[in-house]
């Protein structure tokens, strides 16, 4: 089963976000419903291998702000004093497999083209100001792929 680590995360402003921006871009935005910040892709495993104990910070994640991973990822940025304490922990159980630096986010869309740069920061603007906090629940997630996007499943909360 396709699995990955994560901290679900509710965008009050999120339809009107789409709205404002989908005029200057060509791309793929996440389901509401599935807005995350995830703290470890997995992939294929078996879920038995991932039910353990975690530590949860109690202090909630901070999203504020928007950011690109090279102009094809529109994300939001998340931060916390302890964010960084899960994959930390998965670390020392020797199950993290990412060659990258974590960087806490919350992808929006996955774009094929920006139409106009200017145009679409400044749609963000408006938005970019809004601080949010998410409660700090980490969960054990599924992810079926199908034609009409990704649906993903709680199967544990840590």
């Amino acid at each position: 089963m396709r699995l990955f680590i994560a901290t679900p995360v509710k965008i009050p402003f999120f339809n009107k976000l789409k709205d404002a921006i989908k005029p200057h871009i060509i791309g793929n935005f996440t389901k509401e419903e599935n807005l995350h910040l995830t703290h470890l892709f997995i992939g294929e495993a078996n879920i038995k291998s991932f039910k353990f104990n975690l530590s949860i910070p109690k202090e909630p994640i901070t999203i504020k702000g928007f950011n690109f991973f090279n102009d094809r990822i529109l994300y939001l940025k998340a931060n916390s004093a302890n964010i960084d304490s899960i994959y930390k922990q998965l670390e020392e159980k020797s199950i993290t497999q990412q060659q990258k630096p974590f960087k806490p986010h919350i992808t929006i869309a996955r774009i094929k083209k920006i139409k106009d740069k200017k145009a679409l920061i400044e749609a963000l603007e408006p938005f970019n100001n809004i601080e949010l906090n998410a409660p700090f629940e980490v969960y054990l997630y599924s992810s079926t792929l199908t034609p009409k996007g990704p649906i993903y499943k709680k199967v544990y909360k840590y």
